[in-house]
């Protein structure tokens, strides 16, 4: 007796530390904390985007704010003397991920800023669990992140595809569903799909009394320009029902007979109606990379994220649902469909009509910070140079957010700033040549970057972990696609 009792405490103690190592293993990095608030940037080039520059200014910075920019004396001096400094970018459309335990909403947030995206608007919560983390940590300072603004959960019709929607069938339920929306302090109303030409009418209404933005997709029974909405995402409305991801990509055919008569009408209506378009161009760039998944998947930028994105999420042969019935033709109306938006997005530029550069993170191959270089690469297919796609990532959206100065480096603007050892708004290769980063005030020099990703790489690299968040992937993903 004496004997197993000896044995079973040996097996207990060996299995407690067995957990105990598994934990260790999967235990993730400790998150970019907040640095010190304040800095001074003495003698730099301060570039507003689409308003020009100035040389040879001091930019001073107190309590999150932009306190002064001035002249630079012939004294001047210090780290970022003849850099350049850019208000930080601002994506436009991103989703966080699910919490996990496995640190990826704080990578999320620090990917983010590594890539010099300082504001981020989250539209659209896919299970309830994701935005809240992320503007939580960040607002507490528990991690640092960018500006996160939430829309919380989808508004739609019956025929849901998220689990976290507000059903309105019935236009009297409308009010009751954006209350729950401004009650929990979210800043927009996200629609959706499904819902009726009358049922989004009174969102839109309940929203205006809310002073709150309607963002989202153009549902598939109202007409591009007619729904109302502040900000459209996807460009959907145009041409097909974009936004029904049950057919999409197998919906996108009428793109391909998208002729110039038809753009100039969106275009008009996007005129007249006075509201903005978010394009995510990327997600359909990347989409038709994905022919090549092989290639894609060892591309630079899939790397800064785990390995479960790339071969399990992203995988199209078992990953997201509507990956796994991508055929040939498929890619080649994605193709045709992304040249026709870049025109589009042209001549939406062309007219005046308000752009804002948006990624849709999450989707594959749309990787934190990464994609929105992509975007702004988009823009500059599209024929903007590359001043004009970055005024379409900074000033412009700063404006959409009502936020005083924000997407501008001016006094008493918000502290949100880049800074360049070569102008990124002449060339978008400058991107490379960020030197630090200010996010609400705080400067996080390239070095402190640098080593917070290795650290994440080593952490991603780990056998344990790898296999670990592979299986977990699979659960979550269950969990997060609602069944149809």
């Amino acid at each position: 007796m004496r004997r197993l009792t000896l044995w079973l405490g040996i097996l207990v103690t060996m299995l407690v530390l067995a957990i105990a190592a598994l934990w260790w293993v999967l235990r993730p990095p400790h998150p970019l904390t907040r640095h010190e608030a304040g800095a001074e940037l003495a003698d730099v080039t301060v570039v507003n985007p689409g308003a020009g520059r100035t040389a040879h200014r001091t930019v001073r910075i107190e309590a999150g704010r932009i306190a002064a920019v001035d002249p630079a004396g012939p004294e001047a001096a210090g780290r970022y003397r003849g850099s350049y400094v850019l208000p930080g970018l601002i994506d436009m459309h991103v989703h966080f991920p699910p919490p996990s335990g496995l640190g990826q909403t704080e990578l999320f947030a620090f990917l983010f800023l590594y890539h010099g995206v300082t504001t981020v608007r989250d539209a659209g919560d896919v299970d309830g669990t994701t935005s809240d983390p992320a503007r939580q940590g960040v607002r507490s300072g528990r991690f640092a992140g960018p500006r996160i603004f939430s829309c919380g959960p989808f508004v739609d019709g019956p025929n849901t595809l998220w689990g976290n929607s507000l059903v309105v069938e019935d236009p009297a339920d409308a009010e009751a569903a954006v209350a729950r929306v401004a009650d929990a302090g979210y800043e927009c109303v996200k629609v959706y799909d499904d819902l009726s030409p009358a049922a989004l009418a009174a969102v839109v209404a309940a929203a205006r009394a809310r002073d709150l933005p309607v963002i989202g997709h153009v549902p598939r029974r109202v007409r591009y320009g007619e729904g109302g909405l502040d900000d459209v995402q996807h460009l959907t409305g145009v041409a097909t029902e974009l936004g029904d991801l049950r057919r999409f990509p197998k919906n996108m055919g009428p793109w391909l007979e998208l002729d110039d008569t038809e753009i100039e009408s969106v275009v008009a209506a996007a005129v007249e109606g006075g509201f903005a378009n978010t394009p995510t161009l990327v997600t359909r760039e990347r989409l038709t990379h994905l022919e090549d998944y092989e290639t894609l998947r060892q591309a630079p930028d899939a790397a800064l994220l785990p390995r479960f994105y790339r071969d399990a999420i992203w995988n199209p042969a078992h990953g997201a649902p509507f990956l796994r019935t991508l055929e040939p033709r498929d890619f080649a109306v994605l193709r045709g469909s992304l040249e026709r938006a870049r025109r589009l997005v042209r001549r939406l530029h062309e007219s005046g009509a308000q752009l804002h550069v948006g990624t849709d993170t999450l989707t594959p191959f749309v990787v934190p910070g990464a994609a929105l270089h992509r975007e702004l690469a988009n823009f500059v297919d599209a024929g903007l140079s590359a001043e004009e796609a970055w005024m379409h990532a900074t000033r412009s959206p700063g404006e959409f957010l009502r936020v005083p100065g924000l997407g501008t480096v001016s006094p008493g603007a918000p502290a949100d700033l880049l800074i360049f050892a070569e102008d990124p708004t002449r060339d978008l290769a400058a991107l490379a040549s960020l030197r630090a980063v200010v996010a609400d005030g705080r400067l996080y020099p390239r070095e402190a970057l640098d080593a917070q990703l290795a650290r994440y790489r080593d952490y991603a690299a780990g056998g344990i972990f790898d296999t670990v968040s592979v299986t977990l992937t699979k659960r979550m993903l269950a969990r997060i696609f609602a069944e149809p």
